[in-house]
């Protein structure tokens, strides 16, 4: 990834989950140096950590955000898979259950990666701290932003609390990558400048999640099962992944303050009340390993810095601190890797310009173009249950009503459920789904639907069985050059 243009001075990253991770290392290929700020003090090896109470329950990496990492990792798969990491056919190795039909098993030729988000981060971390030109200062925060003193509008440095004591950095741009806890708002206005108008989705969603080691007669019938809750009558998911060392990572959702039990007996039952008897019927034969953890997360968010009036020069906002999204989804690593794709090309074309200056705006404007689908994908899915708190805007009634038939479809369309997931991993906008050979066998089951019952036309009893003949594990890293 040969850098055009004059390379920068300093940059600031603030926070150390995977979008600013991925921000400090695109940073990397434009300034002679990189200074990441974690609050956290972390272990050698993987482990969960208090910055990201997310981190022991089940994460998905879309595809989008498998092509990202190993543009900017090439080697990294190949690593996660010597540690026990897996790639699978994310469509052909996984029983999905949802919207009240099984999704049909299929090659999709479309990886999925197993594995924990422990792993995953470390071995990403491993990389940026082998950066030459990258400093990663653990057990810090970031206090307040600090402004040119002549009145330009320019952030200059962070004001920065260290064990020694509170320190002033220089920095000609400084990345918020903080997540959820983003304190930008207040920063802001600190300085002189509005707070954003934020969007958001109350869903008072929970995690619940367990380790377990597998039946010892688990025949391999999947490599991850998923049972998604069917709108609006029903909220509690359910979801099993195989990961590294031979254990299932096991996880309960439940919206709007029906948290499953920590306790491993309250926990069991839970699984039991799913709407299908599948995964307790796996979980009742399996040995739980460790502590049950529990996160909650109150909302989905979208803080607009695109519309404010003003907006300070050599500031950039993006991951969770600019658009937190329902992780149920599996949607924010990959959204995260989708604005530091961004920030790289708005860099080059800086450095194509010799000059920084304009990219703080063109960057926020640039960034809704990244966060628009999947955060109406997300919502959409939200706002189907009358209990959750947003706005919602004139013709959603129609959108949900299609939206549950082409669900249902793809438990018997191959075509329906391959334009599905072209739209699920990003790979495509929501013309895939609105064109006609899909929007007429869609609405042609939307008739039908009101003449039959949805079990004769769909799927809703019978788990798919694994694709036979067996085929060999997806060889999804496309080596770059970078």
């Amino acid at each position: 990834m040969e850098t055009p243009g004059r390379r920068f001075g300093s940059a600031v990253v603030i926070g150390g989950s995977m979008a600013g991770l991925l921000s400090a290392r695109v940073l990397a290929d434009h300034f002679d140096k990189v200074t990441l700020v974690e609050r956290d003090v972390r272990m050698e090896g993987p482990a969960a950590r208090k910055g990201v109470p997310q981190g022991p329950h089940i994460h998905v990496l879309l595809d989008t955000g498998r092509r990202i990492l190993d543009k900017y990792f090439p080697d990294l798969f190949e690593q996660l898979q010597v540690q026990g990491a897996e790639f699978i056919d994310s469509s052909g190795d996984l029983a999905w259950h949802h919207f009240g039909v099984w999704k049909l098993r299929r090659t999709s030729g479309i990886p999925g990666l197993l594995c924990t988000r422990p792993l995953l981060e470390w071995n990403v971390l491993r990389r940026i701290k082998a950066r030459p030109n990258v400093a990663v200062r653990e057990g810090c925060s970031i206090e307040g932003l600090i402004c040119d003193e002549k009145g330009t509008g320019r952030i200059t440095g962070v004001r920065v609390k260290t064990p020694q004591g509170e320190e002033s950095w220089e920095a000609d741009l400084v990345v918020d990558a903080s997540g959820r806890g983003s304190r930008m708002p207040q920063w802001l206005e600190a300085i002189g400048y509005a707070r954003p108008e934020e969007e958001q989705v109350i869903v008072d969603l929970s995690y619940t999640t367990c380790l377990h080691e597998p039946p010892p007669h688990f025949q391999k019938e999947w490599k991850a099962l998923f049972l998604y809750p069917s709108p609006p009558k029903a909220w509690r998911a359910g979801f099993i992944s195989h990961v590294e060392g031979g254990r299932w990572l096991v996880t309960l959702n439940g919206y709007f303050g029906e948290h499953a039990p920590t306790e491993y007996a309250g926990f069991l039952e839970y699984a039991r009340s799913l709407t299908r008897p599948d995964l307790y019927n796996y979980l009742k034969e399996a040995t739980p390993i460790g502590p049950i953890s529990q996160h909650k997360v109150k909302d989905c968010r979208w803080r607009h810095y695109e519309k404010l009036p003003r907006f300070p020069e050599g500031l950039v906002i993006l991951g969770d601190a600019a658009c937190a999204f329902n992780p149920l989804y599996g949607q924010g690593m990959s959204v995260a890797g989708l604005g530091a794709e961004l920030l790289d090309t708005c860099l080059r074309e800086q450095a194509e310009r010799g000059e920084l200056s304009g990219l703080a705006q063109r960057f926020r404007e640039r960034l809704p173009e990244v966060i628009r689908l999947p955060w109406l994908l997300g919502t959409g899915m939200d706002l189907l249950y009358p209990q959750a708190v947003g706005k919602r805007p004139f013709g959603l009634g129609l959108l949900h009503w299609y939206i549950l038939r082409l669900m249902e479809r793809t438990s018997t369309d191959a075509h329906v459920h391959r334009q599905f997931y072209r739209i699920l991993h990003l790979h495509a906008g929501l013309e895939a789904v609105l064109q006609p050979s899909v929007a007429l066998p869609v609405l042609g089951h939307g008739v039908m639907s009101l003449l039959r019952p949805l079990e004769r036309l769909a799927n809703t009893e019978t788990r798919p069985p694994p694709l036979t003949p067996p085929r060999p594990s997806p060889v999804p890293v496309q080596k770059s050059t970078g």
